[in-house]
């Protein structure tokens, strides 16, 4: 009797133990989901007032995040952030063929952060403009860039 008992108990640890096939199934569609192509009319800059605005300096707060399909990315902490249509871009020294662009101006100086697409990646960009500034450039760098998958780049 203690070796059928015995033998029913290995069986069942083994039936347990066995890959699930569904699991697999699911795993792989996770893989085929995540290789998904992001089109540029799935990116967008967002602007989102902090609610405790920097009081040291009595000043607006905003994190300005990237959406990239369905992934949320923060990108900087400005002072004041609106979107900008493209009929401002040249104004702020923005490409034509900015995907999104935001930013603002507070107490005499802006922040802007635009997206665009170069060789085949997604790279955003920021720079600022202050009254006593000598030049009217914005002096933007790259903050960050995507593959068009959605995985960070260097």
């Amino acid at each position: 009797m203690k070796q059928i008992v015995f033998a029913i108990s290995i069986l069942l640890f083994c039936a347990a133990c066995k890959n699930d096939p569904s699991q697999k199934n699911t795993q792989n569609r996770s893989k085929e989901t995540s290789a998904k192509i992001i089109e540029q009319g799935d990116i967008l800059l967002v602007c989102q007032e902090v609610d405790d605005p920097n009081m040291q300096y009595d000043a607006p707060q905003f994190e300005v995040f990237l959406m990239l399909a369905d992934s949320k990315v923060k990108i900087a902490d400005i002072y004041n952030c609106e979107t900008l249509t493209p009929d401002l871009y040249e104004q702020h020294r923005i490409p034509k063929n900015a995907i999104s662009a935001v930013g603002g101006w507070w107490a005499g100086a802006g922040d802007y952060i635009y997206v665009t697409e170069e060789n085949g990646k997604y790279v955003v960009k920021q720079g600022e403009m202050h009254e006593e500034k000598d030049n009217l450039s914005y002096d933007y760098k790259t903050v960050v860039k995507f593959s068009k998958e959605g995985e960070e780049v260097f």
